[in-house]
């Protein structure tokens, strides 16, 4: 009876914990819209008395933060995912992201103890726990190029127009960018604030074609550095490059369409024995106990695991197609 009470606590703890660490993933990942991120800057300079407003899991992860820094080892740790959170805007810094891995870790650990065998689960749980939110995170920066390469050339005619109309080139980011909302206004916003700085906007835009893996971007670079040490029209310019990062989104998208029914199912011969495994665990335990309660068992999983691993990496490069 203690073992049935503890077990629904454990339980019940886990599913928590879990809740809230997902709900901090995705509150530090995606972040406030634009407008309350503006809003948020404008309240730094407002004269008067500041009232804090910060929710409490944003002030719980800054918390865990600082504790991550007072640790040298973890600090020099955590500055190793500094590349990857530099791709995503509004991301969380280093040591917050490892806390948030760290509580993943733990709080997996104590979901999944309750459902096998004490050290198996927790091992599964620190691996598992520890490594799908990078793995989220890659998902959602993976998305945001995509959204990035298919804004990109409508906000390259926004800037054309703005240089017909006799603006600058910077001024007619800055149009293009109070107009726009999206990664390319980010990205481009965040350009010019290197520029005010750095002074040089070519290198800033370099910067961001490298951030997002944009070759248009890099092939605009090279437009504007041409024209500004041969000469002519950057108007003309810009509407080549426009014309032709137009007829690669459309060409593109295409291929997307082509390629529609091999990523599905991809995806679902991926998810296909996931999704049978947790229905015979939840259903029919008995059946699966063999497969982490013997040794056999674990070796049958661990060529299972290979197995799939191969098909994933196979079925990924039979169905991406490079454009």
């Amino acid at each position: 009876m203690i073992g049935d009470i503890w077990a629904v606590v454990s339980l019940a703890t886990g599913g928590l914990a879990v809740f809230a660490v997902f709900f901090v993933i995705l509150d530090a990942i995606f972040g406030r819209t634009p407008m309350q991120r503006r809003i948020a800057t404008l309240r730094l300079f407002t004269v008067g008395e500041r009232r804090e407003d910060i929710p409490a899991l944003r002030r719980l992860l800054a918390d865990a933060g600082r504790v991550v820094e007072e640790s040298p080892l973890l600090t020099r740790f955590a500055a190793r995912s500094e590349p990857l959170l530099d791709q995503m805007t509004g991301s969380p810094g280093p040591p917050e992201w490892l806390a948030i891995r760290l509580t993943a870790s733990v709080a997996l650990s104590l979901l999944l103890v309750t459902l096998l065998p004490g050290w198996f689960g927790a091992l599964l749980g620190v691996l598992v726990g520890f490594n799908l939110p990078p793995i989220l995170l890659r998902s959602r920066i993976q998305r945001r190029r995509q959204r990035f390469a298919d804004d990109l050339p409508g906000v390259l005619h926004l800037m054309l127009s703005s240089l017909r109309s006799g603006f600058t080139l910077q001024q007619a980011v800055e149009a293009a960018v109070q107009e726009e909302q999206g990664p390319v206004a980010e990205e481009l916003s965040r350009a010019l604030s290197e520029s005010r700085i750095s002074g040089d906007f070519e290198n800033a835009l370099e910067r961001v074609g490298e951030r997002v893996r944009s070759q248009e971007t890099m092939w605009l670079v090279m437009a504007l550095r041409l024209q500004r040490e041969v000469g002519g029209s950057l108007a003309d310019v810009m509407q080549t490059t426009a014309d032709t990062m137009r007829e690669r989104a459309y060409l593109r998208r295409h291929v997307r369409t082509l390629s529609a029914e091999g990523r599905i199912s991809a995806y679902v011969l991926t998810a296909l024995p996931i999704g049978i495994s947790v229905l015979l665990f939840v259903t029919r335990r008995e059946y699966l106990e063999p497969l982490y309660t013997e040794p056999l068992g674990f070796v049958l999983l661990g060529v299972a695991g290979l197995m799939m691993l191969v098909g994933m990496v196979w079925l990924r490069a039979t169905t991406r197609i490079e454009i």
